[in-house]
């Protein structure tokens, strides 16, 4: 982790919990209060606008530590539109209808102009396959920008998940070679941390809507970024549901319990998750906020683990879940008759704190000592084989781990290391399932970390030749054996490599003047010091015939 992604959460944080104070002299003055009703939990008024501190550190962070390419560009605009909303809201309140449009105003910007979507729908002929995920990916920006602001009902609870969520994304990230959305990540992260010092029970101020719908609406979009284990739509959107699982699945509950209850969506009441942990379980509030730092961080481990382990992380995951599903069931969440595990528990324990399956009481009081016993050893036999088939399953279909890929693609792997191996086998996947952006970074990454790489090289190869555009291969091998590969330490190796940006080009080649370049900032590692070494290289990529090449490289 380079020192540049420590500062962005380090200086955000600091930034962050300076401004705060500032922010609630201002709300006093200007009373922007939240103010005790039926519903609320605080015993006085409590200044509301929080998020602003948090978008200002964050803003100010983005100048900091981030370069600015199109997809940086298209969030923090975006961003901006939804803090401006949260923020109009906190002070006029607005109708949740408009809110809705400029929430899909902000999403449509970030899928239009970043081009941030999710991937892996590319099994629809095409338009139809970019229509679906540009509407899924709607649904899910809207969707996690409003869950976020859904949970934000206890002292400490929305901003202290965010934290966790962005840190899971951030390393992520991180395993990716995305130092861009790392840094992104954490500097939003340090900025809710700073705020978090002074929002944790007892609240001496909350984040209100410019703060929740813009946290919310950041990591709905920096997640799609920061997870990227499969060219699966199923686990490109997998990984960002499991570490948002709380959040997700209090809105979902939500929906359904207002559904049935006919009531709007709208109308709040006081059946969250939070809210049944504190008065149901009468844990109070700053135990309930700690018992739901620890589901998520549980979520979070379980999607961090799956990138590793996919059996390990399937298993958690499934366990995570029938944990949570009994709580639901429990507290009455959904309603007093809604208790389909319990119900299924009672096949297997017997007890009169479960719900009754008429059916099967009436057989159990008939029947005799010997079939009893007969009955607990048929159901146990079969828990086992379920397990042992779920099991088997999961380990026999489990891919293996770095293994060089099957499928077909235009790029060559020569120099087979294990740095190599992980970009070739990650820019395969991202041919594969069109995910452009993706494709062109790990092009410039593999060619640079090969070409930069001596160790293993042979005496006449010039690494990731097969990369440059063809017409320049000759003179871009004459380059290279007058300029880097004079060098000679012949261990020389690029141990580690981080994509800082990409942006578009202005550079052309003669006879592809009509195709689309991009730079791409790459900061290398070495195995060992280099002297004179600038170790950010800036490469340029060209498409052509459905694929990228590198056309230019500056590392002057």
């Amino acid at each position: 982790m380079s020192l540049n992604v420590v500062l962005s959460f380090v200086v955000t944080t600091l930034i962050s919990f300076i401004l705060v104070p500032v922010v609630m002299k201002a709300g006093n003055i200007l009373q922007i209060v939240a103010h005790k009703n039926a519903r609320t939990i605080h015993k006085k008024e409590i200044v509301r606008i929080g998020g602003y501190a948090i978008y200002m550190s964050s803003l100010v962070g983005s100048v900091l530590f981030l370069k600015t390419d199109p997809q940086i560009n298209a969030i923090l605009v975006s961003g901006f539109i939804i803090f401006i909303t949260g923020l109009y809201d906190d002070v006029h309140d607005l109708s949740p209808k408009i809110k809705l449009i400029f929430e899909v105003m902000a999403s449509v910007i970030v899928i239009i102009w970043g081009n941030i979507y999710i991937k892996g729908f590319n099994f629809f002929p095409e338009p139809y396959g970019t229509i679906v995920s540009g509407i899924v990916t709607l649904f899910w920006i809207v969707g996690i920008t409003n869950a976020i602001n859904l949970i934000d009902g206890l002292d400490g609870l929305s901003a202290g998940i965010s934290v966790i969520v962005l840190f899971t994304i951030s390393m992520t990230s991180l395993i990716s070679g995305r130092t861009d959305i790392a840094s992104l990540s954490l500097v939003l992260a340090g900025s809710i941390m700073g705020f978090l010092f002074f929002n944790f029970h007892p609240a001496k101020i909350f984040m209100g809507d410019c703060g929740a719908l813009y946290i919310g609406f950041m990591i709905s979009v920096i997640s799609l970024l920061g997870f990227g284990y499969s060219m699966s739509a199923f686990f490109t959107l997998g990984a960002p549901i499991v570490v948002l699982m709380v959040p997700i699945m209090d809105t979902l509950i939500a929906i359904v319990r207002r559904k049935l209850n006919h009531k709007k969506f709208s109308e709040a009441d006081r059946s969250h998750l939070h809210h049944n942990l504190m008065f149901k379980l009468n844990l109070g509030q700053k135990k309930s906020v700690l018992v739901l730092y620890a589901v998520t961080f549980l979520f979070s481990l379980t999607s961090y683990i799956y990138y590793y382990d996919p059996t390990i992380g399937i298993l958690m995951f499934i366990v995570l879940m029938i944990i949570f599903e009994i709580f639901v069931e429990i507290t009455d969440m959904i309603g007093r008759k809604y208790k389909p595990l319990l119900t299924i528990m009672n096949v297997f324990i017997q007890s009169d704190q479960l719900p009754k399956i008429r059916i099967l009481e009436q057989y159990r009081k008939n029947r005799t000592p010997q079939k009893k016993k007969r009955d607990h050893f048929i159901l146990l036999l079969s828990l086992m084989m379920i397990f042992g088939g779920c099991t088997y399953y999961f380990v026999g279909n489990q891919p293996p781990m770095n293994t060089s890929t099957s499928l077909k693609t235009p790029y060559v792997q020569e120099n087979k290391t294990t740095l190599l191996t992980n970009i070739y086998e990650r820019l395969d996947r991202a041919h594969q399932s069109k995910d452009e952006i993706e494709e062109l970074q790990l092009v410039a990454a593999y060619f640079v970390c090969d070409y930069f790489t001596l160790k293993d090289q042979s005496k006449k190869a010039i690494g990731g030749i097969d990369y440059i555009y063809p017409t320049i291969r000759d003179s871009f091998s004459t380059y290279a054996k007058n300029s880097f590969y004079t060098n000679k330490n012949k261990d020389l190796a690029v141990d580690h490599y981080n994509i800082v940006s990409y942006s578009p080009s202005k550079v052309t080649i003669e006879g592809l003047e009509d195709q689309d370049y991009y730079n791409v900032l790459i900061e290398i590692t070495f195995n060992e010091d280099v002297e004179d070494f600038n170790n950010i290289i800036n490469v340029t990529i060209v498409k052509k015939n459905k694929r990228f090449y590198v056309c230019g490289i500056d590392h002057a």
